[in-house]
């Protein structure tokens, strides 16, 4: 028959294992709230929380190398050149990228799935799909948590919608930083990319 004490000692590692359980799954779950709570914002468009869930630097960072790279994809370059050519494309697409990171912005790209401001007309239909941050369904929120990335403790990525093919996602980064989940990159779709490209040559004429 066990000692009273080795009973006490089962029950406080029991209690143990929980607690350490429940804050492991509290942590899984934090990123997916905050991006819901994201999500809760540009419905309202509500500009200040929205700021508050951005990190907008690195989501500059994020989108200038994504466009960027795509600009540069069919150029057969290499040393001088490419240097050259990765200079003349920053300064063509920084005007761009830079309409796409603000408040309003990210209102517009939740919305549809499209930037309306920086491409300059709407969406087409069949090259993006709205970008809706919501589970609908324990499947989708399953799905949703299943096909997320995570990067080490502190960064995920999650595509959204989920439902979606790949080609027509957005892959959506959260990082942590001081307990809170913020939005630091997005990667856009290739005819979201393209269509960006495109209203930054006409731009630059």
């Amino acid at each position: 028959m066990p000692r009273e004490g080795t009973v006490d000692d089962m029950r406080w590692t029991v209690r143990i294992c929980f607690l350490l359980f429940l804050a492991w799954a509290i942590f899984m779950v934090s990123p997916f709230v905050g991006l819901y709570d994201l999500g809760k914002a540009v419905e309202a468009k509500d500009l200040k929380r929205i700021e508050e869930r951005v990190n907008f630097t690195a989501l500059r960072a994020s989108l200038s190398r994504q466009i960027l790279g795509e600009y540069l994809k069919d150029k057969d370059l290499d040393g001088a050149e490419l240097d050259v050519a990765t200079q003349a494309g920053s300064s063509v697409l920084n005007p761009v990228v830079e309409q796409l990171v603000t408040p309003q912005a990210l209102v517009d790209l939740f919305e549809d799935g499209w930037p309306e401001r920086a491409t300059g007309r709407s969406p087409n239909g069949a090259a993006a799909a709205r970008l809706q941050i919501g589970y609908g369904s324990p499947e989708l929120a399953w799905k949703t948590f299943f096909f997320s990335e995570a990067q080490g403790f502190r960064s995920i990525t999650i595509p959204v919608p989920v439902d979606q093919p790949k080609d027509r996602q957005f892959r959506i980064t959260m990082r942590l930083k001081n307990l809170t989940w913020r939005l630091s990159g997005i990667e856009l779709p290739a005819p979201l990319r393209e269509e960006l490209i495109k209203r930054a040559s006409i731009a630059s004429r």
